[in-house]
């Protein structure tokens, strides 16, 4: 017979919490590249033992943000041109699902295109554009109001994910829209809202290819990388750029 209840759920282990606060920290810059996490260190911190922490330290390696060192331990990770390769990938191939199905389903006289239309407004705004955290935050946040345009919420969920990956991996490199062409950039991102506007499948691809072309070699120039300094010779950077060359 079929029972209608629902088996208990495990409470959140410490571990689990310990994992939130590392990750939370490295996110936020609290912890930098190359700082070691010592256990015994943390235990006394969260006023714990060893074990729940030692659990926490393993669970953030898959995810990137930790490495074991053998002579060191673990150490926050330093995003490799690898990692940054691989999200804006994902922001290109997804992405032009997402904008090729925002220019045909007719969104223009919808709240949502209006209230893209303002979050590129607000990149124009001087006081945004002096601080380089709320540039990203601001430049991110019309992204993700265009791509959701599409109606595929679990395609925009996957999109906002990988700019969320985008973002930390920019605080964790240091890399600052300082030195950004703010011009170039609202000039990028009103090609691809004319493009929506215009239900322009075509143009929308176009635009958003030349868009993650120019994030993808700003990125790369942040690299002093003496293994990458041809960066057309790197194989994600030339499927990355290659297929932001092809015509859509």
């Amino acid at each position: 017979a079929m029972t209608t209840g629902y088996t208990p759920l495990p409470e959140t282990s410490t571990s689990d919490l310990v994992a939130d606060r590392l990750r939370d920290a490295i996110l936020a810059g609290d912890l930098k590249s190359g700082d070691r996490l010592i256990e015994t260190d943390l235990a006394e911190r969260f006023e714990i033992s060893r074990g729940p922490v030692r659990e926490a330290i393993r669970q953030l390696v898959p995810e990137g943000l930790v490495v074991l060192r053998r002579n060191r331990g673990a150490v926050v990770a330093s995003p490799t041109l690898d990692d940054v390769l691989e999200v804006y990938a994902v922001r290109l191939s997804l992405g032009t699902v997402a904008l090729q199905q925002a220019a045909r389903v007719q969104t223009v006289a919808s709240p949502q295109f209006q209230g893209a239309a303002k979050r590129l407004e607000l990149l124009r705004n001087r006081s945004i554009q002096e601080d380089a955290q709320l540039m990203l935050e601001a430049d991110l946040a019309f992204q993700d109001a265009l791509l959701s345009l599409s109606q595929l919420p679990r395609m925009s969920a996957l999109l906002a994910q990988s700019a969320r990956d985008a973002a930390s991996f920019v605080r964790m490199l240091g890399v600052t829209y300082d030195n950004t062409d703010h011009a170039a950039l609202i000039q990028r991102h009103e090609v691809l809202l004319d493009a929506i506007r215009a239900g322009s499948p075509t143009a929308a691809t176009g635009a958003w290819h030349q868009h993650i072309r120019a994030t993808v070699e700003e990125f790369t120039r942040c690299y002093d990388d003496p293994d990458h300094t041809d960066i057309s010779q790197h194989p994600l950077a030339n499927l990355v750029l290659a297929n932001t060359l092809e015509k859509p």
